[in-house]
């Protein structure tokens, strides 16, 4: 049990014994918890006695019990155990889905990964993580782009294609097995935030950065200049996160900010 967890069922078991607590911290927590204003109110009466000591009187007691159970810590060995305190969201899945394809393949195929299971060898020397599931469906077309006018010269067939699905692909269960491959791991993803915080994670997850590489086109700049998608103020203050990570992002970072925009990956087929 956390120390907090723990805190807090003391101070419901105070509570319940007549005893005054820190009413105010209380209320924090559980409502950082999901409990509802409205809960607070229905459950208990709140008498201040100083400015750290309050007496609460439990005026209903199923509704005093069900923020016991917000209290309550949560069982996170698996989601089926967290389920019962309807708190799965806040536990990690028991697993890992990984989507790939190779350019010979009629249709993609799936990779699961668990804790404490043999991981498969990678049969291609190459890893081309595409970010976008559109721009995966049509991988073929998204290798020729890379070919074309991002300077990657490796053959088709020496290359998996694999979905990253957001930062799933940076799931701890999945990097080992990224690790694995005897090439680079090809990064095609957004150039914005959200495509340089997949980097980040993959990087901070233990994937070498010299066989991890971030593709963009060689005309970065021109596209960047015409592109119609503005940075808000929110996502260019967030690019200071993930500044520092490798001198390659540092400087797609640079140019974000001065261009003030981004790019979008299924922009690539539309301007070739």
């Amino acid at each position: 049990m956390s120390d907090m967890a723990s805190e807090l069922m003391k101070s419901m078991a105070a509570i319940q014994g007549g005893r005054g607590v820190d009413w105010p911290s209380m209320r924090k927590r559980l409502l950082k918890l999901g409990v509802e204003e409205s809960l607070l109110r229905k459950a208990v009466e709140v008498t201040r006695y100083s400015e750290s000591v309050y007496h609460v009187t439990i005026i209903n007691k199923k509704n005093f019990d069900q923020l016991v159970k917000y209290a309550e810590p949560i069982d996170k060995s698996s989601r089926s155990k967290a389920s019962l305190s309807g708190k799965t969201h806040r536990t990690n899945v028991n697993g890992a889905l990984l989507v790939a394809s190779t350019s010979t393949s009629e249709t993609p195929y799936n990779y699961i990964f668990r804790d404490k299971e043999n991981y498969p060898i990678p049969f291609k020397k190459h890893a081309m993580i595409i970010e976008n599931l559109e721009c995966f469906l049509e991988l073929k077309a998204v290798y020729q782009f890379t070919i074309d006018k991002c300077g990657i010269t490796y053959p088709e067939n020496d290359i998996e294609f694999i979905w990253a699905a957001g930062n799933s692909i940076s799931n701890k269960l999945i990097i080992p097995y990224l690790k694995s491959f005897e090439g680079d791991v090809l990064c095609v993803l957004d150039v914005d935030f959200g495509g340089l915080k997949i980097y980040s994670n993959l990087i901070s997850g233990g994937l070498d950065i010299n066989k991890t590489k971030y593709i963009v086109p060689t005309d970065i700049e021109e596209r960047l200049n015409g592109s119609r998608i503005k940075l808000s103020t929110k996502e260019l203050e967030c690019l200071s996160r993930v500044y520092g990570v490798s001198t390659q992002t540092d400087n797609i970072i640079r140019t974000l900010r001065y261009y003030g925009k981004k790019l979008e990956q299924e922009s690539y087929r539309a301007i070739q």
